[in-house]
């Protein structure tokens, strides 16, 4: 696969060690490239200083450090993300990375069942 959008939910599975995290890890290895808003990324961090505080510091440089692209939104990606809220079921977060995987025709890897609802390309397991 060429390139993915990752959502918070599939980062901070791998970073607490969920069931789903060696799916996860498998389908972010297959891709050439990873995204992800940098919504997503502000997320991410809260969730993991909130569940993990001893190893947030951690977490964060890995996170920062690794391979993932980070994509601050711009105009259209914002205006698609205020469109998906009041269209689909989503949270602030994940129109945002609905924004990104929409603006860029890439799939997004999430465990958010509520993605499936949208008109993006979803991998989920």
């Amino acid at each position: 696969m060429p390139a993915i959008v990752l959502d918070t939910s599939a980062v901070i599975a791998i970073y607490l060690g969920e069931p789903t995290a060696t799916w996860i890890t498998a389908h972010m290895d297959g891709a050439e490239q990873l995204f992800m808003s940098t919504v997503n990324l502000a997320e991410c961090l809260i969730i993991l200083r909130l569940r993990d505080p001893k190893q947030a510091d951690a977490h964060e440089q890995q996170l920062l450090t690794g391979s993932i692209n980070f994509i601050a939104p711009d105009i259209t990606q914002t205006k698609l993300a205020a469109r998906a809220r009041s269209v689909y079921p989503l949270n602030f977060g994940d129109c945002f990375a609905y924004a990104l995987a929409k603006s860029t025709g890439l799939p997004l890897l999430t465990l958010d069942a509520d993605f499936r609802k949208s008109d993006i390309e979803v991998l989920s397991p």
